[in-house]
């Protein structure tokens, strides 16, 4: 019963009542009752249908479950930020009403989160939906073809104006990104008119424009020449007579409710128990009909993992080129040779081997030069980057070619310098999400520079001048980087680089040098070989006859 006195909707009447009864119950003592821990609640990506949802889905919690809010709306970057650095020790439970592309960046980003439901939508009655292009009817298409759509982006004299609201979007930005890369178009301010492999577009984010709603109403109005959207607010412009929408191949879950996990699961259990006991009529704002058990909605759980999949950082393959040493006298066995190309064949890494006929430059170079009868030294070159040598010297059994290659793939997995692109949907600071299991601690050095990519599948690029950058922090899923060349806007507080485009920042992530125990216990036992060597000459020194002193005649 003294739960019940912390219910707000609880008339004053009846605390009174129940505060005199637990008076007699306890002899006249009032029993104190411990209120419960705030639960911040974050909402992303609000319109005021969406915010009003949220609303109407706290007090369906708060008359269940008899909890205080904290209420947090944000933005896309700022919830993914608060998600990922989010401290239950220090600040409590959270719950957060999320896009699907913000729930997948912070989990990217190693943010702790448990997802407990998705809603159903009130259109659709499903836990899904889609994303659409829309253009006016104007640009002379027909029909809802993407084929066609292509075709008349290809054919305009002009790049298309192409505007989104934020790159966390995931269906006005993320979805079009995707398909974008898949049929070989490029937001650019300079297309070359020469370039007749690629499509060109010009994307950009209009100041002020906070929702997909507007950017319908500027493709209307001819203030853009296409956008994309979420099926909800496709279909309340569906029948416009000035508009075609067409809608993109992948599927999509609906926002997701997700929580931060705790030891104790008690909350996050009634939480859930409450939301499955919601009926269509409790929440019932917009597109949000009802909340629903993730895990009682298989299409939904099914189209996040798509999401993960597609959302995911594609490696630029970065192509080897070998050769033997050109003022090498002895002769390489070409088996040497072969097991060097084999090695990078299986390692699975970024790197590939370098075809003279297909790729237009190389990123590396090996030189390889046979010192001994079962020795081989490999010096590995990033011709571009203006780094030192790396020196790989590998000894093997004459004749044994697959143990050979397996110790030059052990060098490439666990010795090179590893070669990955700055991810391009943070502004805040320049990021590299990490795949490698080597750490680079705050303060250590990379190089980077910008690419210009003509084509990637050929490796058909323009390279920058390299510069230097450092490690401002990093954990095991990320490093975050400081650097004076990386791109920012004109404001100066953001950096600018572009999803869309056809340019991309490549950072070296450079080995540590580290001293495993055996080099610092050799390295101790051979100062130790050298001072007992100078004791014992010292030794062998005092102990040595001396010369008899020259005495006179007898």
């Amino acid at each position: 019963m003294p739960e019940l006195l912390n219910r707000p909707d609880l008339p004053p009447i009846w605390r009174i009542a129940i505060w005199g009864t637990l008076m007699l119950a306890s002899g006249g003592t009032a029993v104190a009752t411990e209120p419960e821990p705030a639960l911040t609640f974050v909402g992303v990506a609000l319109d005021a249908e969406t915010q009003k949802a949220d609303e109407r889905l706290r007090e369906f919690l708060r008359s269940k479950l008899a909890v205080r809010f904290e209420t947090r709306d944000m933005e896309y970057g700022a919830a993914i930020d608060t998600l990922v650095h989010w401290n239950v020790e220090s600040k409590g439970p959270l719950v957060a009403r999320v896009t699907p592309y913000v729930y997948v960046v912070a989990e990217m980003l190693g943010a702790d989160l448990e997802i407990l439901a998705t809603y159903v939508s009130k259109r659709t009655q499903n836990a899904t939906y889609n994303s659409y292009f829309v253009v006016h009817k104007a640009s002379g298409l027909l029909s809802d073809d993407l084929d066609e759509f292509v075709k008349y982006l290809r054919g305009r004299p002009t790049p298309a104006r192409f505007v989104y609201h934020n790159k966390f979007s995931t269906s006005s930005y993320l979805l079009p990104s995707l398909y974008f890369r898949k049929m070989g178009i490029f937001s650019t301010s300079t297309p070359n008119p020469a370039d007749k492999k690629r499509i060109f577009i010009r994307a950009e984010k209009p100041p002020g424009v906070e929702g997909g709603t507007e950017l319908v109403r500027m493709v209307k109005q001819r203030r853009a020449d296409f956008a994309a959207v979420w099926e909800g607010i496709q279909s309340r412009f569906a029948n416009d007579p000035d508009l075609i929408f067409l809608k993109l191949p992948n599927t999509l879950p609906n926002d997701l409710l997700v929580f931060t996990p705790m030891q104790d699961r008690s909350l996050r259990n009634r939480i859930l128990a409450s939301l499955k006991s919601m009926k269509n009529t409790d929440i019932n704002v917009g597109d949000f009909q009802r909340w629903q058990d993730i895990n009682t909605t298989p299409e939904a759980r099914r189209a996040l993992a798509s999401l993960r999949w597609l959302a995911r950082v594609r490696l630029s393959p970065v192509p080897i080129k070998i050769r033997k040493a050109h003022n090498d006298t002895a002769e390489l066995d070409l088996m040497l040779l072969e097991a060097a190309k084999q090695a990078v064949r299986l390692s699975g890494t970024e790197f590939v081997l370098f075809d003279e006929d297909f790729h237009k430059h190389f990123d590396v170079l090996w030189t390889l030069r046979k010192t001994h009868e079962d020795s081989l030294t490999i010096t590995s070159e990033f011709p571009d980057f203006n780094l030192p040598p790396q020196t790989f010297h590998i000894s093997f059994k004459r004749g044994d070619h697959e143990s050979l290659v397996a110790r030059i793939e052990d060098q490439i997995s666990d010795s090179m310098h590893r070669v990955r692109d700055v991810w391009p949907f943070d502004d805040e600071i320049p990021t590299v999400l990490r795949d490698v299991k080597f750490n680079l601690a705050s303060g250590s050095e990379v190089k980077a520079m910008k690419i210009t990519w003509n084509d990637l599948t050929d490796n058909d690029r323009v390279v920058g001048t390299p510069f230097s950058a450092t490690v401002a922090a990093s954990n095991f899923h990320f490093f975050k980087l400081k650097g004076d060349g990386f791109p920012k806007r004109s404001d100066g507080t953001h950096y600018d680089f572009d999803p869309l485009s056809n340019t991309a920042h490549r950072v070296i992530l450079m080995r540590p040098v580290v001293e495993t125990r055996v080099f610092r216990v050799g390295a101790y036992a051979l100062a130790g070989l050298f001072s007992l060597a100078a004791v014992f000459a010292l030794w062998s020194l005092f102990r040595a006859p001396k010369d008899p002193v020259a005495g006179g005649a007898g």
